[in-house]
């Protein structure tokens, strides 16, 4: 009985003593926020433009990161998280460099405001790491004029950005630089706009 109780008692401190992994969090936000003085009223802006919609593919509107296997398959880690869902930090970090790319600030929210002359409603349909050791990002974006309730465009955006090195830090980064690069297309289709 003794022999049996010590066993048991290896058994389970051998057990506790495995390393447990340490879960790792990621914070989507611009590494340089954009700060905008005006030098008048709120009227001197060419326009104001905000963020409406931001729909996410649910796949990716959890904490996990997301990798994608082969055969369609996805694996969602569970010790490497962002901070936040997707669906509210891709509004701070869009609206800002949207802002930084088109030299005026972009609304992160309208608040409700009647003064909007553009809405830019996007979704996020594919955002994750592949088998071949890349990160990929599909989404679209549609300019809206709210008063007039009309649609002026309506955009795609697909690429992809290989990871410097292996892990999940460089599937953050990679993923950053595509958002960036996506937000740069979205400014290009509101330049037109703003510079009536």
């Amino acid at each position: 009985m003794k022999y049996l109780t010590l066993i048991t008692i290896l058994l389970i401190a051998g057990c506790s003593s495995s390393p447990t992994p340490s879960l790792e969090q990621y914070l989507l936000r611009a590494e340089s926020p954009v700060q905008f003085t005006s030098q008048g009223s709120h009227q001197d802006l060419v326009t104001t433009i905000s963020l409406g919609k931001v729909a996410v593919a649910p796949y990716i509107d959890g904490l996990g990161l997301v990798l994608e296997k082969g055969d369609g398959q996805v694996h969602i880690a569970r010790d490497h998280q962002w901070v936040e869902p997707l669906r509210l930090s891709l509004r701070s970090f869009l609206s800002n460099k949207i802002s930084e790319k088109l030299g005026q600030p972009i609304r992160a929210y309208s608040y409700g405001k009647k003064d909007l002359s553009r809405r830019i409603d996007i979704r996020i349909d594919e955002l994750h790491g592949t088998n071949n050791g890349e990160a990929k990002l599909v989404a679209f974006w549609a300019v809206i004029d709210p008063r007039e309730q009309a649609v002026l465009s309506e955009n795609s955006f697909y690429d992809a950005e290989a990871l410097a090195r292996d892990g999940y830090g460089a599937l953050v980064l990679a993923e950053k630089a595509l958002l960036s690069r996506l937000a740069s297309s979205i400014a290009k289709t509101l330049e037109p706009e703003t510079r009536q």
